[in-house]
């Protein structure tokens, strides 16, 4: 028994991509968040020691800590999706994505901006045929109800947003411990459905 079915021919025919519409709610509710926090935040000492080379004002400097957050905060999600590709293809019970159990400051992941981002993951695959066939066909004993089931993943990734947020904060305080330059931070590219 697989849980993904078989669309080579289809996929032969044409580049298909994940849905990932769930990404502009990150990118919006965490970059807002995470340029409130930074406003609270004065870090206008670590700018002028530090790098005031590469930045022309302590703005951009805080503009480009919020840009890096965020796309740690959707590689996350990425990482997320990694896990629980890998448990259909192994035909696997969903794996726990476990909470870190210390957030690095900025905690900026209130139960609405959580709630948002579970929502929007939501919307985007519940209309998925592959997460509708695996349901059908390997999880559909745990989960009676295929809300249930996207439900459960929607809350995974959410908890992989989260982490990588943090992972990316950890290398940000990193950099500012060490005096290295901001962390290099780069997009995953869109994902191709090839499972």
């Amino acid at each position: 028994m697989h849980y993904l079915p078989d669309t080579e021919e289809q996929d032969a025919a044409a580049e298909r991509y994940w849905p990932d519409g769930f990404k502009q709610v990150i990118r919006d509710e965490v970059g807002r968040a995470i340029r409130l926090k930074l406003q609270e935040q004065r870090l206008g000492h670590i700018y002028e020691r530090r790098y005031r080379d590469k930045y022309p004002d302590a703005g951009q400097f805080a503009s480009r800590i919020a840009e890096i957050v965020i796309i740690g905060a959707e590689n996350g999600a990425d990482d997320g999706f990694e896990v629980i590709f890998n448990a259909f293809l192994t035909e696997s019970r969903l794996p726990k994505i476990a909470k870190y159990a210390v957030y690095l400051w900025p905690n900026i992941f209130s139960q609405k901006i959580m709630h948002r981002i579970r929502n929007a993951v939501a919307f985007d695959y519940r209309k998925d045929e592959t997460f509708k066939y695996a349901h059908n066909v390997g999880y559909r004993t745990e989960y009676s109800k295929f809300d249930d089931f996207i439900n459960q993943i929607a809350s995974m990734i959410t908890t992989s947003v989260i982490n990588g947020t943090d992972d990316m904060l950890a290398r940000i305080y990193s950099a500012f411990l060490n005096r290295q330059p901001l962390p290099p931070a780069r997009r995953n590219p869109k994902r191709l459905k090839v499972y």
